[in-house]
């Protein structure tokens, strides 16, 4: 079986890979504690304030729902514009088949660290902090099978290799 995908990641999955990111963790606790206090002072003291204090109080609120997403979006552009749109995946037996501007890579199974579903994507990890995010616009319906397809070459490189570290398959 082959599957081929055109990678095609725009500014939007990069900042909702993020925010999952961010809201799935220790970050997005503390973020929603910080905002449910910013509330609380604004409630409280909004009638005992002058205006410059409300200012404060007001942008104070407003910086987890409204200026934290908006720097996420300006660093999800800078990496959106940083990626290859025209990257070519064809999955098969033998690995990834890779091709961008006109040139052709093969990444062996063996060479692929793992695969993990992320949200509205799945990130297969090469190695060095690399990898190829395919997210579901792209994949589809066949998303769950393209899944358990790259789980089962990527464990069975494994286990052919069993001196390599556990890989980031969920």
């Amino acid at each position: 079986m082959t599957y081929r995908y055109k990678s095609e990641v725009r500014t939007l999955d990069y900042w909702l890979l993020s925010m999952y990111h961010t809201y799935h963790s220790m970050i997005g606790v503390c973020n929603l504690v910080l905002f449910g206090a910013a509330v609380a002072l604004l409630v409280r003291f909004w009638g005992e304030v002058n205006v410059n204090v409300r200012a404060f109080l007001v942008a104070f609120v407003l910086l987890i729902p409204v200026f934290h997403p908006l720097a996420v979006w300006v660093q999800a552009r800078s990496q959106a514009k940083a990626t290859p749109q025209d990257t070519e995946l064809a999955f098969g037996e033998p690995g990834i088949y890779v091709t961008l501007d006109g040139k052709h890579e093969l990444i062996p199974w063996n060479k692929v660290k793992g695969a993990k579903r992320e949200g509205n994507m799945i990130i297969l990890f090469t190695g060095g902090g690399h990898g190829y995010m395919l997210t579901d616009r792209v994949l589809g319906k066949e998303k769950e099978e393209f899944y358990d397809y790259v789980k089962r070459h990527v464990y069975a490189s494994e286990r052919k290799n069993p001196d390599k570290k556990k890989r980031q398959t969920p």
